[in-house]
């Protein structure tokens, strides 16, 4: 049982089969985040992946110098795509506990 994964807001039940993601949010919850949050986060998502079929090696980000203009640029969208899906995950929550 240890290869599912539980829905982000707590005290939530339901859970999937974790393959290719750390976190989720349920059919239940996902409907409470509101459009414009995901529209971004769907954005992002689309921008992300298509730098990554431009320059692979942002997949990578890690292995770049320390400092360098590449690994800056990396680290800066990695950071926009991880912050969307945090207020995604954050709206949830509030919503799901009536804030």
């Amino acid at each position: 049982m240890t290869d599912r994964i539980s829905c982000c807001v707590p005290y939530c039940r339901r859970t999937t089969i974790g393959k290719g993601f750390n976190e989720w949010i349920c059919g239940k919850h996902w409907p409470l985040v509101p459009r414009s949050t995901k529209a971004a986060w769907r954005t992002t998502k689309k921008r992300v992946r298509a730098v990554i079929r431009r320059k692979p090696e942002y997949r990578e980000w890690w292995l770049f110098p320390s400092g360098s203009p590449a690994r800056l640029s990396a680290v800066k969208m990695w950071r926009r795509h991880d912050n969307a899906w945090e207020r995604c995950k954050r709206e949830a929550i509030e919503r799901a506990a009536g804030i």
